[in-house]
């Protein structure tokens, strides 16, 4: 505060100094001791009120920013947190990405093998259905034949038996 009252009072005199102003004439000096005095009572009634008023200011700032720093050092925890929580959740998510593709195939083969088996099956049944189907037609042939014959009774049984040997062979 004196600082400003001193570079005050020399820029105020230098002004007078370099004016071509008679300052005999003039109650400068006078003025300008009323005004260091009175800057003086202002600073004696209020030097005490202005530094508890900007110390409790600077404490309320200073407790704001210990505030905003710790709101600050939970947020970057609860980054981090965050952050781990994703990187837990992508390796999660590869392991369920890699296991799906291992069953897929699994299954695949499961299914192959399980269609393979099954068209086994299939061609197995078909054959004894053709088989069975055949000697159905063989024995119907063979019915038709002996009622065509029976039919005609004209033949004895020697040819009877080789008729038989044609259409069965």
């Amino acid at each position: 505060m004196m600082r400003i009252i001193l570079c005050f009072f020399v820029v105020f005199s230098s002004l007078i100094f370099a004016s071509a102003v008679d300052i005999s004439k003039t109650d400068i000096v006078e003025r300008s001791i009323n005004f260091i005095i009175f800057i003086a009572i202002l600073w004696y009634l209020l030097a005490g009120k202005l530094k508890a008023f900007f110390g409790a200011r600077r404490e309320k700032i200073a407790q704001r920013l210990s505030e905003v720093q710790e709101k600050l050092k939970i947020a970057k925890n609860n980054k981090e947190q965050a952050l781990r929580k994703l990187e837990e959740a992508k390796e999660q998510a590869s392991q369920i990405l890699a296991n799906a593709k291992k069953e897929a195939y699994l299954i695949a083969q499961k299914i192959e093998e399980q269609s393979s088996v099954d068209i086994e099956i299939m061609r197995k049944n078909l054959e004894i259905l053709m088989e069975f189907e055949q000697r159905k037609m063989e024995k119907e042939v063979v019915d038709e034949v002996l009622q065509e014959v029976f039919a005609q009774s004209k033949l004895n049984t020697t040819e009877y038996v080789n008729i038989l040997e044609k259409k069965v062979v």
